[in-house]
């Protein structure tokens, strides 16, 4: 994500809406929030500290800086603290979800005093990701918490077809949980913070390594690389591992049960038996080793 547009209130100063936004959002783990705040000390150097610092999951995130009580998060936020957008701002708004951009409103002192549009930029690599997945026998699903029309663009540009939007970190749980209770096993790859609850309720839970600690620290596999591909890459080995684990399982039954009744009878010679389970545990260690030529 990357900060597009800063949009003031009237009367409201542009850098200072961007200063003091980025300052409450230096707190947060949240990508939109680690945009902003880049963006903010990019733009005006160093930013203050924050004090009184909360988060409310899925909506924002509310603190004080320079004496002065700041909110910033979806508009619902503000407006659950008795800060309604003015219709010059709700105007904006329209205009920005329709183009398909992330909202924050901007809070201070009991009053909105702007907004901030977060332009999504896709990795180069998404679309081959979702293609890898799908190759696999998969069905990718866009579970996100940004407004419709921004995850319908995602979507489309990665080639995905079904989209869950507009949810908060429970509304990602109660999916997880609705597909499971339909009998699909559930693998989900998340970030954020928000993400936490949804990725320890899957069956799979896989957390990228450049997110959050909390989304670490849900997840049951963690994918170095911040890369979705890292995500097919990791299933394939598994499946591969699981294969060999199988194979190796079936040669060292296979081979103890044929070889049982002629050495019970003593037909086999202890020498000729010794050999034997030697070469089925080099043949087992030397098949397992195939794993590290996988790419």
């Amino acid at each position: 994500m990357e900060l597009a547009e800063v949009l003031p209130a009237t009367g409201t100063d542009e850098a200072a809406l961007l200063r003091l936004a980025g300052a409450l959002e230096h707190a947060s783990e949240h990508p939109a929030a680690r945009a902003l705040a880049r963006a903010a000390e990019e733009r005006h150097g160093p930013l203050p500290p924050v004090s009184g610092f909360t988060s409310t999951s899925g909506l924002g995130v509310r603190g004080t800086v320079e004496g002065r009580r700041v909110a910033a998060g979806r508009p619902r936020l503000l407006t659950e603290e008795g800060m309604p957008l003015p219709e010059e701002l709700e105007r904006e708004l329209a205009a920005a979800e329709a183009r398909g951009r992330t909202v924050v409103a901007v809070g201070r002192d009991g009053a909105v005093r702007g907004l901030l549009t977060l332009a999504d930029t896709l990795r180069e690599t998404s679309a081959e990701a979702v293609r890898d997945l799908r190759a696999l026998g998969l069905t990718p699903v866009l579970l996100t918490g940004d407004n419709p029309a921004v995850a319908a663009e995602v979507a489309r540009a990665v080639g995905i077809e079904r989209v869950v939007a507009g949810v908060l970190p429970e509304g990602k749980v109660a999916e997880v949980e609705r597909l499971r209770a339909e009998g699909r096993t559930v693998a989900m790859v998340g970030d954020g913070v928000n993400d936490a609850a949804a990725l320890a309720t899957a069956d799979l839970g896989l957390a990228m390594g450049t997110g959050t600690d909390a989304a670490i620290e849900a997840g049951d596999l963690t994918l170095v690389r911040g890369d979705l591909r890292a995500a097919a890459d990791a299933i394939r080995l598994s499946r591969r591992t699981l294969a060999t684990i199988k194979g190796n399982l079936c040669w060292a039954f296979g081979y103890n049960v044929a070889a049982l009744p002629p050495a019970a009878a003593g037909l086999l010679n202890p020498m000729i038996a010794g050999a034997a389970m030697a070469f089925s545990s080099v043949f087992v260690v030397t098949n397992s080793l195939r794993l590290k030529s996988f790419t």
